[in-house]
């Protein structure tokens, strides 16, 4: 089944995942760091409110194209999964002084919660350096792959989203 995983997301364009581990060929997943971020509104939310759900982790920012391009089909996803546990969370980098992502998120029609001030954490955390990067966490907490996809149509992200809410829950 790690191998199913591994090769699927490999198809995914600009997609990382973990090295096979060379002594038994299993692929082995990095665990996702713990992290503590607010919102917009001051709400404190850390890794442990989405511990055990499958995540969508997308860093992001107000004034990145690719982002603004993305955040449709990421909107999709999650509209589609939400019921089945699936978690889109994004995180804004970068920001200039006085940016307020969550409202820009509000009036392009996007949903999903976004925290802000996340760059210490998208670098010393994730090593994330570049916007968009999303990354794709299991129920048990593997960072599985990532990706910098931009388009919002890409049907990867559909596929990705339904094996993630398919995966046992611990």
């Amino acid at each position: 089944m790690k191998y199913l995983l591994a090769i699927a997301f490999l198809l995914f364009a600009n997609l990382s995942v973990a090295q096979s581990d060379t002594d038994n060929k299993t692929p082995s997943y990095p665990d996702a760091p713990d992290w503590t971020l607010q919102t917009q509104s001051g709400e404190t939310l850390s890794y442990d409110d989405f511990r055990g759900k499958p995540l969508f982790i997308h860093f992001w920012g107000t004034w990145c194209p690719y982002c603004k391009k993305l955040h449709p089909g990421l909107e999709r996803v999650r509209a589609k999964y939400e019921a089945q546990g699936l978690q889109v969370l994004g995180i804004s980098v970068n920001e200039p002084i006085g940016a307020n992502p969550a409202k820009v998120l509000k009036e392009r029609g996007i949903h999903f919660t976004t925290l802000v001030e996340g760059d210490d954490v998208a670098l010393e955390a994730f090593g994330v350096y570049g916007t968009p990067t999303t990354l794709f966490i299991s129920p048990d907490g593997k960072i599985l792959g990532s990706t910098m996809e931009s388009n919002p149509d890409d049907p990867r992200f559909d596929k990705i989203a339904q094996y993630l809410v398919n995966l046992p829950r611990p």
